[in-house]
């Protein structure tokens, strides 16, 4: 009889220590998602009416309002903290900026967008140096979308890595090599770098392909001076 009660509280002793075991790996192994808050339903919907209002450019105002009221109740809503972000580099507010994306990478440093944003903003208020670590951490973390590594990109020129500027506008022709906006960003860059006939010949091809037409190409400042000494191909 005593043998089987000690029996029986050892195993609640096992059970319980595999319990706490358990979380303390959860814990350790995710501490971002342990950090970010719970959106409520009604508060998501403030976040998507934010995030239509920013899209669509009907209202950066309202957008900025919207977003606000959500993290006021959720300080620590990743997502909402980055679309923040993204609205106040819109309104020209990048100091702001920085601070919501800094605070996102803090609490998910997997998240790349958030080092995206982080880079962006930095490199607008002359931050290099966290620029540059923003820049190396967001290339080196999966980026869902074409626009992200072509603004990384353009991120990376801003800080003069035009090496990885390079690399990550191949990245993002790899992506999609029918979508124009890798082919365009690797020109920007080789046009950077003065390799006026590389970035030119990109430009025919997209022309030639139909990807671009000739107008969006003398409407923009920087490809149009592509063409400022030679003719537009025909």
């Amino acid at each position: 009889m005593i043998v089987a009660i000690f029996a029986g509280i050892m195993r609640s002793i096992i059970l319980i220590a595999l319990i706490v075991l358990i979380a303390l790996l959860a814990t350790t192994t995710t501490p971002s998602a342990q950090a970010q808050d719970f959106r409520p339903p009604e508060l998501n919907v403030q976040f998507h009416r934010a995030h239509t209002a920013w899209s669509t450019g009907n209202s950066l105002l309202e957008a900025k309002a919207r977003i606000d009221r959500v993290l006021e109740e959720v300080p620590n809503d990743v997502e909402a903290l980055k679309l923040r972000a993204a609205i106040l580099i819109d309104m020209d507010r990048p100091s702001e900026a920085f601070q919501d994306a800094d605070r996102a990478t803090l609490i998910t440093p997997g998240d790349g967008e958030a080092h995206l944003l982080r880079c962006e903003s930095a490199a607008q208020i002359g931050q290099e140096d966290d620029a540059r670590v923003a820049l190396e951490k967001a290339s080196n973390l999966f980026l869902e979308r074409i626009d992200h590594y072509v603004r990384l990109s353009t991120c990376a020129l801003q800080v003069g890595a035009s090496k990885r500027a390079e690399s990550l506008a191949r990245v993002a022709v790899a992506q999609d090599n029918a979508d124009p906006r890798g082919h365009v960003q690797l020109a920007r860059v080789f046009l950077a770098s003065d390799d006026i006939e590389e970035a030119r010949a990109i430009v025919n091809r997209l022309i030639e392909a139909n990807g671009l037409s000739r107008m969006a190409v003398m409407a923009d400042s920087q490809l149009a001076s592509l063409y400022l000494e030679a003719p537009l191909d025909r």
